[in-house]
């Protein structure tokens, strides 16, 4: 199995004859034609995210069903037999079977934000074994998340003091203002990010709306689903379509709702567990942090 990319052949190779290092090395290689952040490129790591552009690749969102494609090209899996989730149903999860081409489900990605959440999701799936001493070098999807607000809220407080210093009159004055209301932001971000446990609490409290949001949902579903079985013993055409149409739009808002959710939660298990290789990111963040606020406070 291989795919021609420019003039080369990547071939696919077996998960399970590499080592976690190889597969990482594969998956960032197999992402470049996607980056535009050539010097973040150039020097990633296991935990460099693949979107943004301040200390990401630079890939744009729209291309993550791309990079999981690659993925899926690269590797050889012994996880390939299907099986339904239930007796009857559409929906499968995948078991051990015949050496094949890796097939990444759908959601199954949502957390593989940087090359090394790719390699954890090929453990966590089954389809390389699981390697303790690689994973404690990568950082959780829930710090990938935390640290990133905070590196886009110091890039923003450092750009707005930029323009600030340049402009006069009412105009400074009037900008002055906004760049204080982000200071504040600022310190307040920086001071959740140094005790894990309020960085949990907020994550939890943002999980809870998320949950809230999933429920309401799936009472409107099940209100839907009873006019359909209503309307449908009465023979009324027009207004079965009508609910129909109903149905499919909120299966849709349910299914994107269910991605979110799922994030959210993960984020929100992971805040208060930090490691070694959070407290080095978030470190640098909230050095960023103060960095961007003392600037901001000399134009005031």
């Amino acid at each position: 199995m291989a795919f021609m990319r420019k003039q080369a052949v990547v071939a696919a190779v077996d998960l399970n004859t590499i080592t976690p290092e190889d597969a990482q090395s594969r998956i960032t290689a197999g992402v470049k034609k996607y980056a535009t952040n050539e010097a973040n490129y150039a020097a990633a790591d296991a935990n460099t995210p693949y979107l943004g552009h301040i200390v990401g690749m630079g890939i744009e969102s729209s291309n993550l069903a791309d990079i999981t494609m690659s993925i899926e090209r690269q590797f050889l899996t012994t996880m390939t037999a299907r099986v339904p989730l239930s007796e009857g149903s559409s929906e499968y999860k995948l078991a051990a079977g015949e050496l094949g081409k890796l097939r990444i489900l759908d959601g199954q990605d949502a957390l593989a934000a940087t090359p090394g959440l790719s390699v954890k999701m090929l453990m966590d799936l089954g389809h390389m074994p699981k390697n303790d001493a690689y994973l404690e070098k990568v950082m959780s999807f829930a710090y990938v998340m935390a640290t990133g607000d905070g590196w886009k809220m110091a890039d923003a407080l450092k750009k707005m003091a930029g323009k600030a210093e340049k402009l006069a009159g009412s105009e400074r004055a009037e900008a002055l203002v906004n760049l204080k209301t982000l200071v504040a932001q600022a310190q307040a971000y920086d001071a959740l990010l140094a005790d894990p446990s309020k960085l949990a609490a907020s994550k939890a409290a943002g999980y809870q709306n998320d949950k809230s949001g999933f429920e309401a949902l799936n009472s409107e579903l099940a209100l839907t689903l009873d006019k359909i079985k209503g309307v449908s013993a009465g023979g009324d055409a027009a207004a079965l379509a009508k609910f129909r149409g109903e149905e499919a739009e909120i299966r849709t808002r349910l299914k994107m709702s269910a991605a979110k959710l799922r994030v959210s939660q993960e984020v929100s298990e992971a805040a208060g567990l930090r490691r070694k290789v959070e407290d080095k990111t978030v470190a640098e963040v909230r050095a960023a942090l103060k960095d961007s606020a003392a600037l901001a406070e000399t134009l005031s």
